[in-house]
């Protein structure tokens, strides 16, 4: 009987099932980071169709946990000079949109604490997108 109880034991904790029930307790928190700037994230196309739809982040639920990440309008994948007019038309049709952004921003003791850098200047921003990890994605076109 102990051999079985022993047996028993032994395949529970070296069973992949097992591992997944200690992993189910983790707790994972994010780390309160500063704006940073990083490559390409996305692309022409994803920022113009944001625009042109309206769907911008709420930046009211950003905190001093939140990580943002600062994309420059000029890294983004995509054809820039043929992208370019069709942007600037998404611009256009959502100016309003943007500088309530903005305005939302500034608003944000913390969000606005993080992006202004000389990295992410808050009057460069033409966007902001929830990532599917919880981070904020923040567009600034840095055109000339």
């Amino acid at each position: 009987m102990k051999l079985a109880g022993i047996a028993i034991a032994l395949a529970l904790t070296s069973s992949p099932l097992a591992a997944l029930a200690q992993d189910a307790s983790t707790t994972v928190t994010a780390p309160a980071t500063e704006a940073k700037a990083t490559s390409s994230v996305g692309n022409y196309g994803s920022l113009i169709s944001s625009l042109n739809a309206g769907k911008m982040a709420d930046v009211k639920t950003f905190t001093s946990a939140s990580t943002v990440n600062c994309v420059s309008v000029s890294t983004l994948k995509g054809d820039a000079s043929g992208d370019a007019a069709a942007l600037d038309n998404a611009l256009t049709k959502s100016a309003t949109l943007v500088i309530e952004l903005k305005t939302a921003i500034k608003a944000n003791a913390d969000l606005k604490a993080k992006l202004d850098t000389a990295t992410c200047p808050i009057e460069k921003i033409v966007a902001v997108t929830t990532e599917a990890d919880g981070s904020y994605t923040v567009y600034v076109d840095d055109r000339a």
